[in-house]
């Protein structure tokens, strides 16, 4: 058993603790010597041939640039407008709830809604389509 000293919020009390493996000198601000393994060098290896990394794929906008995509994965809180709408870019069109925060799904680009392609409280994944603008 040791005794400790403990300090919290200005107040002191000791308590005792039971050592199950004593390996005090790889607790920081323990007492270490030149000796001690942290203080030698490491072994020099030859430094290894870099691996390509490959990158996750984002889903990007399909060629044609008339849909909306989802950019995270979430449940579809409410759809802001309906087909046959005329929508500016940047327009909020659908509410997802991620989290539970509401995240706003904008228009791409400007055009008329041809297409709602979810409706509420479904859950959709990332890069699923939400809607298609013409």
């Amino acid at each position: 058993m040791k005794k400790l000293r403990i300090t919290l919020n200005e107040k002191v009390y000791e308590v005792s603790v039971e050592v199950l493996e004593d390996d005090e000198s790889r607790y920081p601000g323990a007492n270490l010597t030149q000796s001690d393994s942290i203080y030698s060098k490491p072994p020099v290896s030859e430094p290894a041939s870099p691996s390509p990394i490959s990158k996750p794929s984002r889903p990007t906008g399909p060629a044609s640039g008339n849909q909306v995509l989802a950019p995270i994965v979430g449940t579809v809180n409410r759809i802001l407008v309906k087909i046959g709408d005329t929508v500016k870019e940047n327009q909020p069109l659908i509410v997802l709830d991620a989290m539970k925060m509401d995240t706003y799904i904008n228009a791409t680009r400007s055009g008329t809604i041809q297409s709602i392609d979810c409706k509420t409280g479904d859950n959709v994944h990332v890069g699923q389509k939400l809607i298609t603008i013409s």
